[in-house]
């Protein structure tokens, strides 16, 4: 995770703290405090984050189907679009099991230069189908902007870009919109693997069962 490239980025394309608060909401789909924007457009609500019951109780459909409060293209948004207006995506067919993990030391709060240290995230994503899930998710939702008709946009955060890609902010009233361009690379990937569950040793204890 290229922490301080990212403050930078946010720090030159706003004119305030606030406003680069609210472009980072914007980019990832949620507040810093895990609020979504679908529920919470306006400014962070802890509180709305802190409630497993209501901070994914949501449709893109229902809350917010043009997407000026979570732009079409952000990160959560396009790694699960939970529902489309047109129904142009069958989420079920894709969606898997996600989990992560942090490592690394944060970044002080308010620091813009990068400090040597390794830090990043080790994501699990748990599956039945891996071109299916994993592979359309990452080739086609993730670095690819048709689904959703941006054509060549990528995700703002995991996108596999080379410095020139955008990233499209819905203004209200429509059709206004504000286009950040320049988007470096926030995420680099170091490795991965697939792995397949149950093992051997659990296969062989199934087959020796009687039932």
């Amino acid at each position: 995770m290229r922490t301080a490239q990212f403050r930078r980025y946010l720090k030159e394309n706003s004119s305030s703290p606030e406003e680069g608060e609210l472009l980072a909401a914007k980019m990832v789909g949620r507040w810093r405090s895990g609020a979504p924007l679908a529920l919470a457009p306006s400014q962070d609500d802890p509180a709305l984050a802190a409630d497993a019951a209501r901070n994914n109780d949501f449709t893109y459909r229902e809350q917010d189907p043009g997407g000026r409060r979570c732009p079409v293209g952000a990160h959560i948004r396009r790694m699960n679009p939970r529902s489309s207006p047109d129904d142009s995506v069958d989420v079920r067919r894709h969606c898997f099991l996600r989990r992560g993990t942090p490592y690394g030391p944060e970044l002080p709060e308010g620091q813009l230069d990068d400090d040597g240290a390794e830090r990043g995230i080790v994501f699990l994503f748990m599956g039945t189908d891996l071109v299916r899930q994993f592979e359309f998710v990452k080739g086609q939702w993730t670095n690819d902007g048709n689904f959703a008709g941006l054509e060549t946009e990528q995700d703002p955060l995991t996108g596999n870009r080379d410095g020139t890609a955008s990233f499209t902010v819905p203004l209200h009233p429509r059709p206004r919109r504000r286009q950040y361009g320049q988007l470096p690379r926030f995420v680099v990937t170091k490795g991965g693997e697939y792995l397949f569950m149950p093992g051997i040793r659990a296969l062989r204890r199934l087959a020796d069962l009687d039932n």
